[in-house]
């Protein structure tokens, strides 16, 4: 059975669109990311605006070097809290575009899977005679191959996650290091105030 050139049109033009929309939706997801991280941004800036004129404020207010030293002291904790913050928002908003993304592609390539498969059948019923042999050789082998792509993104998976983790846990270590480090150094400069 052979595809007529309206079938082959037909074909073409449903590719395109899939294709289209899955790109748009992409697109879209990239965008929105931006759109948070340029959000996350803008209130940054204009939050650490904020504490500079504050801190100028208190700083033309200061009577002598001991308030001086303080307010600096003071200062040290929320900039470090903030940072600490500002980089786990952006890691969040990467984290859900990736997992977005990753869902479109996985989607994508289901889809493709099983598009591919339907094309296979329908040309494997219509294998002339005497090709039973050579159309389970080729199911046996898309079989295969389909068993080893699944166990390849699983693998995958799991190494992302277990590097994820990982990561999690150092971030984790060196905050904390950090927060002792400067809650010590915040403590030094009051008692020398």
């Amino acid at each position: 059975m052979s595809m007529t050139p309206e079938q082959v049109v037909a074909a073409a033009k449903s590719n395109a669109e899939a294709g289209l929309k899955s790109s748009v939706a992409a697109a879209n997801t990239v965008f929105a990311a931006v759109e948070s991280l340029s959000a996350l941004n803008l209130n940054t800036a204009r939050a650490s605006f904020d504490d500079g004129v504050a801190y100028l404020k208190a700083v033309a207010a200061a009577k002598d070097p001991k308030q001086l030293l303080a307010l600096q002291a003071g200062l040290l904790m929320p900039s470090v809290e903030k940072s600490i913050a500002y980089g786990r928002a952006v890691a969040e908003i990467g984290a859900k575009a990736k997992s977005e993304l990753t869902a479109q592609y996985e989607a994508e390539v289901a889809n493709l899977v099983g598009q591919a498969n339907s094309a296979l059948e329908t040309l494997f019923k219509s294998a002339p005679a005497g090709s039973e042999a050579a159309v389970s050789a080729a199911k046996g082998a898309i079989a295969q191959a389909s068993a080893a792509y699944e166990d390849a993104t699983q693998k995958l998976k799991a190494a992302v996650a277990q590097a994820q983790a990982q990561l999690d846990n150092a971030t984790d270590v060196a905050v904390a290091n950090l927060t002792k480090t400067t809650a010590a150094a915040a403590s030094a400069l009051k008692a020398a105030a």
